[in-house]
């Protein structure tokens, strides 16, 4: 996924890794962390992979190398961009990717949020019935931990149903959270 996060970066500009690594920590620090012991080696797999050149230019007194996204590369993002959004792929996976839905056509950003929710809304569907199995069980109280996961797995997702439908229509972001009263 990094390699992914990392093209998205570059969408616009080219930047060294230290640029890229900072706009991570800025903009989806919040749910993603990379490192540079990680970015590195993944932008140099997608020099290799022809998704990126690099070339050297002085900046504050010293050379350095910047990265530009080849055609390839551009390609390849969108690929992931545009790619469904699996719900077991975890949060970050999809956060990434609605990161930069900005960059798609409205109705494919449509079209991949609609299912996203529909997803989800089958999951949904799962923990419930796994609740209807463990409510009848004997001693439950003896699991009470255990089972705090199950309700917060159906919590987690029906927050993620709500999330998608109000970005789906473009609904104010602040209405989104919960102000305490």
């Amino acid at each position: 996924m990094l390699e992914s996060i990392a093209l998205g970066m570059l969408l616009e500009r080219d930047l060294t890794g230290y640029d890229i690594k900072k706009l991570i920590e800025n903009g989806i620090g919040v749910f993603y962390k990379a490192s540079f012991g990680s970015l590195y080696p993944a932008l140099k797999r997608l020099t290799q992979k022809g998704y990126l050149t690099t070339s050297e230019k002085p900046q504050g007194g010293r050379q350095k190398i910047f990265y530009h996204m080849t055609e390839k590369g551009r390609e390849e993002f969108f690929d992931w961009l545009s790619s469904p959004m699996d719900i077991f792929e975890g949060t970050n996976t999809h956060l990434a990717k609605v990161y930069f839905f900005d960059n798609l056509e409205p109705e494919i950003r449509e079209q991949k949020l609609l299912e996203y929710e529909i997803n989800n809304k089958n999951y949904l569907s799962k923990l419930k019935d796994l609740e209807k199995k463990f409510d009848g069980m004997e001693h439950k109280e003896c699991f009470y931990y255990k089972l705090s996961t199950l309700y917060y797995g159906i919590c987690i997702t029906q927050k993620t149903i709500q999330w998608c439908r109000h970005i789906r229509m473009q609904k104010a972001l602040p209405d989104l959270i919960e102000r305490e009263r």
